[in-house]
């Protein structure tokens, strides 16, 4: 009996901690980009699946982006913007944004090619945003710079801010950081090299900004011509809505009316008919009980008397 008791009591205690236990809610979701600019061959691989990019579309973890000979891509994220520029292979390698935090985890791994970043606010502890090829990481806090990564040759060049660069098989602690107006150059084997930017990668770079800037206004017109035209679209639709509702009560009432004086020629046919009727079996009645005259009429001619001639001799 104290078995059976001692069993009880322990699978009560298993049970209200089971229930105790709340579920854990999840800290962390994916984050994602929008394509906001396309110009020449350009695609997205996602699931195998490779499609020609467009403007609108979303950019999520794991997909890759390829651009072909004179092509671009723009990809903007919410703190952030990319342009992937010719010839070039960049995979979404980590975007992920922390729910509790709201902190931003951005990784994207060069393949082959040029990827120029912008971001665009200062980096809070515990977010990411890193660049890396087969040969180098480079991580940011709040910056412009240029990556190309060309058959194991990498090159990191900055702008704007301050890139932390180390390379690809070493840690954090073996970075080096590389400050606006100078490159680093990687190359498996061998010593970070960093040196002044070359003039013609700053105007590169200077000419990718302005770019990414006219086009940001671009966007940003056209968007308040959408909304325009949108605006105008709205008060039109209304004023085609409110036409059609008075035109519809019109008609409404135009055949509300003609319902009416249809039904009035109705009802009059119909009480004329009744009526008809009416005298039609009133007529039948008196037929029924009218007298046959001619029936009852007595045969004079047969109820005449015969007068019989005699003929009267003269006396003699």
């Amino acid at each position: 009996m104290k078995k059976i008791i001692s069993i009880i009591i322990t699978v009560a205690i298993v049970f209200v901690a089971a229930s105790c236990k709340k579920e854990e809610a999840p800290t962390k979701a994916a984050n994602s980009g929008i394509i906001n600019f396309v110009v020449g061959e350009v695609s997205v691989v996602a699931d195998g699946q490779q499609k020609a990019a467009q403007a609108g579309d979303p950019i999520t973890q794991g997909m890759v982006v390829k651009t072909g000979k004179n092509s671009v891509v723009d990809i903007y994220f919410s703190g952030s913007v990319i342009r992937i520029l010719e010839n070039s292979s960049v995979v979404m390698k980590e975007l992920i944004k922390e729910l509790q935090t709201n902190k931003e985890l951005s990784e994207f791994y060069v393949e082959k090619g040029k990827l120029f970043s912008k971001v665009s606010r200062k980096l809070t502890e515990g977010e990411k945003f890193k660049v890396s090829t087969p040969t180098a990481v480079a991580g940011v806090r709040g910056t412009e710079f240029l990556v190309e990564e060309n058959e194991g040759k990498s090159k990191i060049a900055c702008i704007e801010g301050a890139v932390a660069v180390h390379e690809a098989d070493k840690t954090e602690s073996d970075a080096v950081i590389v400050e606006a107006g100078k490159e680093a150059s990687l190359e498996k084997g061998k010593p970070i090299s960093v040196s002044e930017l070359k003039a013609q990668n700053l105007e590169n770079i200077r000419r990718i900004k302005d770019e990414i800037k006219e086009i940001r206004e671009e966007i940003r017109r056209k968007f308040e011509e959408q909304r325009e035209e949108i605006r105008k679209a709205v008060i039109e639709q209304k004023d085609i809505n409110k036409q059609r509702v008075e035109d519809q009560k019109a008609m409404d009432k135009a055949n509300v009316e003609a319902l009416k004086e249809s039904t009035k020629i109705q009802s009059e046919q119909i009480k004329g008919d009744i009526e008809g009727k009416k005298n039609e079996a009133k007529e039948a009645v008196n037929q029924v009980n009218k007298p046959d005259v001619d029936t009852a009429k007595p045969d004079v001619n047969s109820a005449k008397p015969t007068i019989k001639k005699f003929d009267v001799k003269k006396p003699e």
